[in-house]
């Protein structure tokens, strides 16, 4: 069922009603998807998920969403909805490639589905001020194609101030400190630590420190250089130098149980991480606990994500019958 849903949606969680919702979003049936967003208002980390996952099934289905919002223009649930789908029309217009190599035509898309989602998700929040749902969808455009330099910082702080620990919206806080976007290295570390120092143990949260370092090794690795396979190896020997900073977030997430909508995200982070070291036993523990089914990121940077996550798994267990 789940190869129903584009390529792009990522499926890396464990709830049922979700999954069957999305489903039902991508052949054509609202009902379900506005009811499910309607009925996470007072649970807010799910609630981000909800609205991550179906806005990616929901660009399936935009032209349908833009009729009713027409016949529905103050229906909270649906500008959430169509916002969320927007913002992700603008990713797919742009495509994942560098931007020196997105052609004019994919920046003219991202622009004017950005600008509408803009409009969705403001018209959203002044619907329901108190709800974070809106101004954590719109980390997704500050990050991709921001109006002005702090936008990212600005949108993150109504973020905090209705819920300080929402984990997408961190992410996304995350790749627009990064320096391949509009921060620097030490503005990207500096976020990680301090927002993942602040997590319990067991908190997704905590997923920030391998995240910082994987996007360091990514920038690394994507150095344009004939020397490439210099580049490689100077990646990696700097994620091998992070071992005991990720060895420690590791341990207090590990400690925790899995009960958050994010966890499995957070432990396929770390598998990642882990994965691109050859650190078996580590990357056994976290992919024990991050579910079957690949997330688009960090997998992804690699190549294909699910074929990524099954040669990590394939790894472990050739690592287990050697070690039997």
């Amino acid at each position: 069922m789940v190869s129903q849903l584009p390529s792009y949606v990522d499926t890396d969680f464990d709830d049922d009603e979700l999954m069957s919702t999305a489903l039902a979003l991508v052949s054509g049936d609202l009902g379900p998807a506005l009811r499910l967003v309607a009925a996470t208002r007072d649970q807010p980390h799910r609630r981000e998920l909800v609205l991550d996952v179906l806005g990616g099934a929901g660009n399936v289905v935009l032209p349908q969403l833009l009729d009713l919002q027409e016949e529905r223009p103050d229906d909270l649930e649906l500008l959430l909805l169509l916002g969320s789908a927007q913002s992700v029309a603008g990713w797919q217009s742009r495509g994942a490639a560098g931007a020196d190599q997105t052609a004019e035509e994919q920046w003219d898309g991202l622009r004017k589905f950005s600008h509408r989602a803009h409009e969705t998700l403001h018209r959203a929040a002044a619907l329901d001020p108190d709800d974070v749902a809106p101004w954590a969808l719109m980390m997704s455009m500050a990050v991709a194609l921001p109006t002005h330099r702090r936008e990212a910082a600005e949108v993150y702080e109504e973020v905090v101030k209705r819920v300080p620990d929402l984990v997408n919206a961190s992410f996304r806080r995350l790749h627009a400190a990064c320096k391949k976007w509009y921060g620097s290295h030490e503005e990207m570390l500096g976020f990680a630590r301090g927002t993942a120092g602040g997590a319990p143990d067991g908190h997704p949260l905590l997923a920030l420190i391998p995240a910082a370092h994987i996007e360091m090794h990514v920038y690394l690795t994507w150095k344009t250089s004939f020397l490439v396979r210099m580049w490689q190896t100077i990646a990696r020997s700097y994620l091998k130098k992070q071992r005991a900073e990720v060895d420690a977030a590791s341990d207090r997430l590990l400690a925790g149980t899995d009960d958050h909508p994010r966890s499995l995200w957070a432990h396929q982070i770390f598998a990642n991480y882990y994965f691109e070291l050859f650190v078996t036993d580590r990357l056994a523990l976290h992919l024990a606990r991050g579910g079957e089914r690949a997330s688009r990121w960090p997998w992804g940077y690699s190549g294909d994500a699910d074929a990524q996550f099954a040669r990590a798994h394939s790894y472990v267990a050739r690592f287990h019958r050697q070690d039997g």
